[in-house]
This record gives structure tokens, C-alpha cells and sequence, in this order.
């Protein structure tokens, strides 16, 4: 018994000498690295930079997203670009009186009258609309587009929370009958600093069929005060010269602002052409839209030089003329 006893005694010191040693031996157990006072103020410094920086790029992101957008909408309302009044939520018409000098084709006074007036009662889907004679874009070429009417009714179909989407139906008013058509529009901005808009027209004519316009505008903004338009057409139908085509690309720039009256300039290059009965290139024109709100803020002035290169035939020589556009315009309401 006593020999057992010391056995067991010695087993037990044996036991507790080697939980002794490995108490002593083991490493301590991971946790979170508290680190010193001047690496935790060091991370804090940069976690802070990081946010700083961050939330600089986002609001610059949305500053220059949002001055792209109210430019492109300024450049459209000032030089009464037609969608654009179309697509307010206002009623907006105006009355212009524009003398044109051609040196091949002589002189021509017109008086037209443009945008759009909110039926009573259906505000905000029916509007009775002007299109006048300028087109929906700063270079004037698709007067005579037979997609598009003089006077017509535009009811509202769709249009995106944002504004992106939108879809209208419209009734043209024609000497042959009505002009049944549908319109949709769409929106968007590439990056901060451009915008896109796409349309697509289709319209149908009694006496000359079906026509469809394809529209793509692209504005790069420069500046607060400047942009780069890039603005390309395609029309296409059962009597036209096969595909009727434009494109263009110019800088509008505004003025300083003086006595609350605005003003802006837009120079300009583009080229027309058709596809049949044989593809060519109509003209290749140069110009300069200078226009002015003068004396009230319901007038406006404009003057638009141009040089253009035009082939009446494929068969023809090309002929250089000179041309000039004076505009006096009345904002009747906005």
C-alpha cells in the first residue's frame, strides 16, 4: 500500500511540473491588435482622408453632372430648340419673322410661329402644337421633313419617373387628312460631362405615305458657359430620295450676361447628302448663329452667316454661296 501511495504521489508531481511548463511555454491567444496611441491616430487620419476623398469625387461627380444637364437645357431653351418646348410641362409659343439672303437663290420673307400651348382641362397629356419652320435642332435643314407637321395635337403615352423614357402620340393637321404618328424619345447622361438623346419618329401621310426621322444628339460640356453638339438625322419614307441624311458638329458658347439679358453663339460645320437616285453630298456648310435677348426679355435677335458648297446633281459642278439669315423672335408666353 505504501508503495502504491508513492507511486501515485510521484505520478501527481509529475503532472503538475509538466502543466507547470507548459503554462509557462504557451503562446498568449490572438485577439484584436489594440497597437499604440500613434498607429491608431495614423489609421484614424487615413480612414478620414479616404472619406474626405471619396465624398470630393461624388460631389464633383454630381456637380458636373448636374451643369451638363442644365446646360444642355439652356442651350435647347434659349435657341427654341423644338423637342424642347414639346416637352415641357409649360405652355411656350413664339412668333418669328426671319429674312433669308442666298446668293444662288435670292431673298425670302416668312413669318412662322413655334411651340406648344397646354389644352384646357388635359394639361398634362394633350398639347396643341407649332412646330413653325425652324427644325429640332441649332442647324436648320429639315424644313420641309414630311414627318413633321406645321400645326398638329400631341397626347403623352409614357414617360419614365426620370424623365429618361418618354412616348407621345401625335396627330399632324395636313391638307390630305390627319397625319397619325408616334414619337419616343430617350435620354441620358455618359459619364459626368455628356448627354446622349435619341428620337424616333414615324408618321404616316395620306397622299405620301409613311416617313420616319431617326434623331442622335450628343452635348459635351467644356465649361459652365460652353459645349460641344454633335447632332445627326436620317430620314427615311415611301417618297423620299432614299435615305435623306445630315450631320453636324459646332460649339455653343454664352456670352456674359448683361442687364439680366442673355446671349450665346454657335459655330457650326456640317454636311447633307441623299442616298437616291444616286448618294451623294447636297452641302457642305460653315456657320455662325449669333443670337441676342435684347430691350425685353421677350425678344430675341439673330444673325447667321453661312458658306456653303452645294451640287444641285451628282452630274453638276459644286458652287460656292454665301448665305445670311436675319430673326426677329417673340416669346408670346413662357
Amino acid at each position: 500500500m505504501n508503495t502504491v501511495r508513492a507511486t501515485v504521489g510521484l505520478l501527481l508531481s509529475v503532472c503538475i511540473a509538466l502543466n507547470a511548463h507548459a503554462l509557462e511555454t504557451q503562446e498568449p491567444e490572438q485577439g484584436p491588435s489594440e497597437g499604440t496611441p500613434q498607429e491608431l491616430e495614423s489609421e484614424n487620419v487615413t480612414a478620414t482622408a479616404r472619406d474626405r476623398a471619396e465624398r470630393w469625387v461624388d460631389s464633383s461627380h454630381r456637380f458636373a453632372t448636374d451643369r451638363t444637364m442644365a446646360l444642355t437645357r439652356w442651350v435647347d431653351s434659349f435657341f427654341g430648340d423644338m423637342d424642347g418646348d414639346a416637352e415641357i410641362a409649360e405652355s411656350r409659343l413664339r412668333l418669328k419673322i426671319t429674312t433669308d439672303w442666298d446668293e444662288r437663290q435670292g431673298t425670302e420673307t416668312r413669318v412662322s410661329v413655334g411651340g406648344k400651348v397646354n389644352l384646357p382641362r388635359l394639361a398634362d397629356r394633350v398639347d396643341l402644337v407649332f412646330r413653325g419652320d425652324d427644325p429640332d435642332e441649332l442647324v436648320r435643314g429639315d424644313e420641309d421633313d414630311p414627318s413633321q407637321s406645321q400645326i398638329g395635337f400631341q397626347v403623352l403615352l409614357d414617360e419614365s419617373g426620370g424623365g429618361n423614357h418618354r412616348t407621345d402620340f401625335t396627330v399632324g393637321v395636313s391638307g390630305a387628312g390627319p397625319k397619325p404618328g408616334v414619337k419616343y424619345r430617350y435620354k441620358t447622361l455618359w459619364g459626368s460631362n455628356t448627354s446622349l438623346r435619341f428620337s424616333q419618329r414615324a408618321q404616316y401621310d395620306f397622299d405620301d405615305g409613311a416617313f420616319a426621322t431617326t434623331k442622335l444628339d450628343i452635348d459635351y460640356a467644356l465649361s459652365r458657359r460652353s459645349l460641344i453638339r454633335s447632332q445627326n438625322r436620317l430620314l427615311y419614307g415611301e417618297k423620299s430620295d432614299g435615305a435623306e441624311w445630315s450631320s453636324n458638329i459646332g460649339v455653343v458658347r454664352q456670352w456674359a450676361v448683361e442687364n439680366g439679358f442673355e446671349r450665346a453663339a454657335y459655330l457650326y460645320a456640317g454636311v447633307k447628302g441623299n442616298t437616291e437616285p444616286e448618294s451623294y453630298r447636297e452641302n457642305y456648310q460653315v456657320g455662325l448663329r449669333l443670337r441676342a435677348q435684347a430691350i425685353r426679355e421677350f425678344l430675341f435677335f439673330e444673325l447667321e452667316p453661312t458658306l456653303n458648297q452645294r451640287i444641285d446633281t451628282p452630274s453638276l459642278p459644286r458652287e460656292t454661296a454665301w448665305a445670311v439669315e436675319a430673326r426677329v423672335e417673340f416669346l408670346l408666353f413662357d
